[in-house]
């Protein structure tokens, strides 16, 4: 048997193997695709999702069954849906992935798997989100994303789960890597949301930094002192650039953080140190 036949065979066997983890969603007018991370709850593209509070999951087989949205984390993509679910074993962790590995992109259409062979085409460190989010590693996979694929799962040769497929900037198909996956579960599943950092202040972008416009009361920035008109023009020694770049580092390993500002006053500059709590919510 040839080479690319074997390799057929092989990515046909692991498509029919992972598949019984695989799921459509569907929910808003969308339907999209997620999988089983471990019994009772499913993981998805929170994104995806859109604003809907319940959504319809359909199972290898055709059974579907109504879910519970029970937690959501934008800064990384990953929504979390409980609702009873086939029992199915924890999925590993793929190893250190390189580029031009081979991966099966998983998803499923309203009656059947949606599954390609790729590649991994990107392999690049850790980096953080538009929204704030700390994503493990940069990994892109060489092919366009479909809507309904949004939210599949991305799988080694071995079986193993590398991650999420989620659409990212100029159309490109990113990987949300399984072990981020794994820390916005444990949050999701105990709390709900994911808590972020809170430091109190209103700011506006001036060219040395952000100004304060105004401060909470009984905020970390009104406890540490922090006064209207002065300027954040560092956060722990790295040059703030605009209110976003501050917004980015309030994310959920913020909170609790002892932060040395940079700030200036009057003209005269001087370090304040501020320790971050949980955003308060509502």
């Amino acid at each position: 048997m040839s080479l690319l036949a074997d390799l057929s065979t092989a990515a046909s066997s692991l498509a029919a193997d992972i598949g019984h983890r695989i799921v459509a969603i569907r929910g808003g007018g969308r339907a999209l695709s997620g999988f089983i991370w471990r019994r009772g709850l499913v993981v998805t593209s929170e994104e995806g999702l859109d604003g809907e509070d319940e959504v319809e999951v359909l199972f290898d087989g055709g059974s579907s069954a109504k879910a519970a949205i029970a937690g959501r984390d934008p800064s990384t993509d990953v929504a979390l849906l409980k609702l009873d679910t086939p029992d199915v074993a924890d999925w590993t962790a793929a190893g250190a992935v390189l580029p031009a590995s081979l991966a099966l992109l998983a998803g499923r259409g309203e009656g059947s798997l949606l599954a390609s062979l790729t590649s991994v085409s990107e392999v690049g460190p850790a980096w953080r989100s538009l929204r704030g989010g700390d994503i493990d590693a940069r990994l892109h996979l060489a092919l366009r994303l479909g809507a309904r694929s949004e939210g599949a799962a991305v799988v080694a040769p071995d079986g193993a789960l590398i991650g999420m497929a989620v659409s990212g900037p100029r159309r490109r198909t990113l990987v949300i890597p399984t072990s981020t996956i794994a820390r916005a579960v444990a949050t999701l599943s105990e709390k709900g949301y994911v808590p972020r950092g809170w430091l109190g202040v209103m700011l506006h972008a001036v060219g040395q930094g952000a100004i304060v416009l105004g401060v909470e009361d009984g905020s970390p920035a009104a406890k540490a002192g922090l006064l209207v008109g002065d300027v954040i023009t560092t956060w722990n020694g790295e040059a703030v650039s605009s209110v976003g770049g501050i917004a980015s580092r309030l994310a959920s390993g913020s909170v609790n953080a002892n932060v040395k500002l940079g700030v200036l006053r009057g003209g005269n500059a001087s370090d304040i140190d501020v320790i971050l709590v949980e955003r308060p919510r509502g």
